[in-house]
């Protein structure tokens, strides 16, 4: 069905610009929980089997930026957040033009939150989920990975579609 002048048909931007703030929250607010309860009871040098000899809840800081790289970088880090979060705030509604798009910048959005809160709060982010041949991580880390791929199976299939600014009210 073609639509005429005059009247409009939902955008699907708007419909999912809402879902993009409200998986990210979620996101958030479980990363910021788990990261809690793993700094009340894990304890360095000591780990939880969880399930069996393949998973782990094991303590861990990390002051640099993924697999421990950059050491000690936690300003710059936070810097990067900043913009990372800046960005996806400000491109959310052109971004989230299919469902995948919109939970790949939900995911990134919360997961990048979740880890600049850990550097801005404690110098530090804590990491707990351990593979045992991966290093130790979190479910930002979760977050950042998933929205990543999600960004590129979307990006393969044809599903981004960034509206041009001259055409975001049509």
């Amino acid at each position: 069905m073609a639509a005429t002048k005059g009247v409009s048909r939902p955008d699907t931007r708007a419909r999912l610009t809402p879902l993009v703030y409200l998986t990210a929250a979620t996101l958030l607010a479980v990363d910021q929980a788990t990261k809690l309860i793993a700094a009340e009871f894990l304890r360095p040098a000591y780990s939880i089997p969880l399930l069996g000899p393949w998973v782990s809840l094991t303590w861990a800081t990390n002051t640099g930026g993924a697999f421990g790289l950059m050491p000690s970088a936690t300003a710059g880090l936070v810097v990067a957040a900043i913009i990372v979060v800046g960005a996806l705030v400000l491109l959310a509604h052109r971004l989230a033009g299919s469902r995948i798009m919109a939970v790949a910048v939900a995911c990134l959005l919360g997961g990048a939150l979740g880890n600049m809160i850990d550097r801005v709060r404690l110098g530090h982010v804590i990491d707990f989920i351990d593979l045992h041949f991966w290093p130790i991580f979190n479910i930002a880390d979760i977050g950042i990975t998933v929205g990543a791929g999600l960004l590129v199976i979307a990006t393969i299939a044809g599903a981004v579609h960034p509206k041009p600014a001259d055409q975001e009210d049509e």
